[in-house]
């Protein structure tokens, strides 16, 4: 049984003695309000103004009762629909990302648990990109403003994963960010490199992400399997001068993809088209993500 499981138990068995209570109580309203708060005209006078006080004791008590039976019943029942609302579902756990150290834009190396304690925005990108990845980048810079007005700044991550280790490396990477905004030195956003190997550990081992090197001859012959559905999209075209004038005559096909990572390296949610998510949605994402950080934390 996991801790979902275990919640919703409890929650069922207090609904049920709330309930069993409320049943005990209205009936023993019905007992007091009905017969057994009658007064026969027999017996000493003195009698009859003891079971006088006693019935109007009785009524009174029972007037401060109903109303709590039914204050109880209605925030019993506003618990358990918010408890089955979809937004306050946890978002599945769906990896866990491997240790890894790898080099950053800057040319240091740089450790996955660097990040433990922060939700990461991770992408994938290629540095001589004309499609997806330039827009990625300016979505990353724009969220970046975002974060920082809504003070969240601080226990987020920007990671990117450079899926042309083989071909370029940080020089490329700095040349990258610079070009589309971005102060290389400014390591909120660190843009990651390693060997080949260690890469596709990574990014295809972990995060699931197909890549693969396409020459300018091939581009028509684009087989692979996971990347048909995105090939067959019609992918924008966006300037790149550091392509340009490294005259590079092939390109990275890869997912376009941004995986959110909680603040104990384990994939929470993958939007598969990074260049569309709206700044809200990855909002509300790390939000709820740092307030579930923040009661894991406090157990």
């Amino acid at each position: 049984m996991n801790a979902n499981q275990g919640m919703e138990i409890s929650q069922i068995a207090f609904f049920f003695c709330l309930a069993a209570i409320m049943v005990g109580g209205m009936f023993w309203l019905s007992v007091v309000i009905g017969g057994r708060g009658k007064v026969h005209a027999s017996g000493p006078p003195d009698e009859l103004g003891v079971r006088s006080r006693r019935r109007r004791a009785r009524r009174f008590l029972s007037s401060l009762l109903l109303p709590i039976f039914f204050a109880a019943a209605g925030f019993t029942a506003g618990w358990l629909l918010k408890s089955k609302c979809p937004g306050e579902t946890p978002l599945p756990v769906m990896g866990q990302v491997p240790d890894y150290t790898l080099t950053d834009q800057l040319g240091r190396q740089v450790s996955s648990t660097t990040f433990l304690g922060k939700v990461r925005m991770v992408t994938f990108l290629f540095t001589y990109c004309r499609g997806y990845c330039p827009l990625i980048a300016h979505n990353l810079m724009t969220l970046e403003r975002v974060l920082r007005a809504a003070g969240l700044a601080d226990q987020v991550q920007l990671v990117a994963f450079n899926v042309d280790p083989g071909e370029t490396g940080p020089a490329e990477m700095r040349a990258f960010q610079e070009q589309y905004g971005w102060d290389p030195d400014n390591t909120y956003w660190e843009f990651l490199t390693g060997s080949p190997e260690d890469i596709r550990r990574i990014v295809t081992g972990a995060y699931h992400v197909s890549y693969r090197k396409v020459t300018d001859d091939d581009q028509g012959q684009k087989s692979d399997p996971d990347l048909l559905e995105q090939d067959s999209v019609q992918e924008p075209v966006v300037a790149n001068k550091l392509a340009d004038e490294a005259g590079v005559d092939y390109d990275i096909v890869h997912n376009d993809m941004l995986a959110i990572v909680d603040t104990r390296g384990r994939i929470r949610v993958i939007f598969e088209d990074a260049d569309r998510v709206s700044d809200e949605q990855m909002l509300n994402v790390i939000r709820r993500l740092i307030e579930e950080s923040d009661a894991h934390g406090a157990h």
